[in-house]
């Protein structure tokens, strides 16, 4: 199983993203916030199922 690190940066980003959506729509930013944490999951049990980074062309990136 891999393991999935959120930088801290990253964390920060997504938390921006959510107040941006909330200001017109603030329950949809908390679904939107809850979707991605979902799929990011998923990613932990099938890590091959996310696209490689064209930047880096490394499958553990």
């Amino acid at each position: 199983m891999a393991q999935i690190r959120w930088t801290v940066q990253a964390l920060a980003d997504l938390e921006a993203i959510g107040d941006f959506i909330a200001r017109d729509a603030p329950s949809f930013a908390q679904v939107f916030i809850d979707r991605i944490f979902e799929v990011v999951e998923r990613l932990e049990v099938f890590p091959r199922s996310g696209r490689i980074v064209p930047e880096f062309a490394q499958e553990d990136i």
